[in-house]
């Protein structure tokens, strides 16, 4: 009868530590779960806050465009533009800032004409940073261009090399951080309607 009884005992004691290492285990991979979900879509730390002039966007973009196309400028500096007409500007272009971050957020730098850069991105939006940008904070975009890279995310240059930018890279970076903070908060602030 002793014998059975601490049989029992060591049962219940061996399904306590088993129900209690069980419930821990779930905890930590919720917690992990909820980590990976707060983190989805992956987003980089850099949060630049330098000064955005909106206006001096809305005329570059304007010239880049040709005065053409609509487009919206949300308030980090990112442009969205639309090849056909929409009627609806700002949902449009909060629609496709929303495709950019909820898929991976390629971008393609180019060195415009009047020596200005472009981040394009995969859908029709671009982010402007400017040549006077670029030189009043230098020291910014450098210290800061690797926090520019998501978690997990490998780029790779054109020799081959993983997350080593060279300087259109670090600036490339830039840009599209700012891409990140509007898409993570759209507020369009300026439109452009042809008429």
């Amino acid at each position: 009868m002793t014998t059975i009884l601490i049989l029992g005992i060591f049962v219940v004691i061996i399904l306590i530590v088993y129900f209690l290492n069980n419930k821990r285990s779930d905890r930590n991979n919720q917690n992990k779960t909820n980590k990976t979900l707060d983190d989805f879509p992956p987003k980089p730390k850099w949060k630049p806050n330098l000064p955005v002039d909106i206006d001096l966007i809305y005329q570059t973009a304007k010239y880049y465009l040709d005065g053409k196309l609509q487009f919206a400028i949300f308030q980090n500096g990112t442009v969205t533009f639309f090849p056909k007409y929409v009627d609806n500007i700002e949902e449009s272009a909060k629609a496709s800032l929303d495709k950019i971050y909820n898929f991976h957020p390629d971008f393609n730098p180019k060195t415009m004409d009047d020596g200005n850069y472009i981040i394009e991105y995969s859908q029709p939006a671009f982010t402007i940073v400017f040549k006077d940008e670029i030189e009043k904070n230098w020291d910014y975009i450098e210290k800061n261009h690797l926090d520019g890279v998501c978690r997990a995310e490998v780029l790779t240059d054109g020799q081959g090399r993983h997350n080593v930018f060279d300087e259109i890279g670090k600036i490339s970076l830039f840009g599209r951080a700012k891409m990140f903070l509007d898409a993570q908060t759209p507020v369009v602030v300026k439109i452009y309607n042809i008429t």
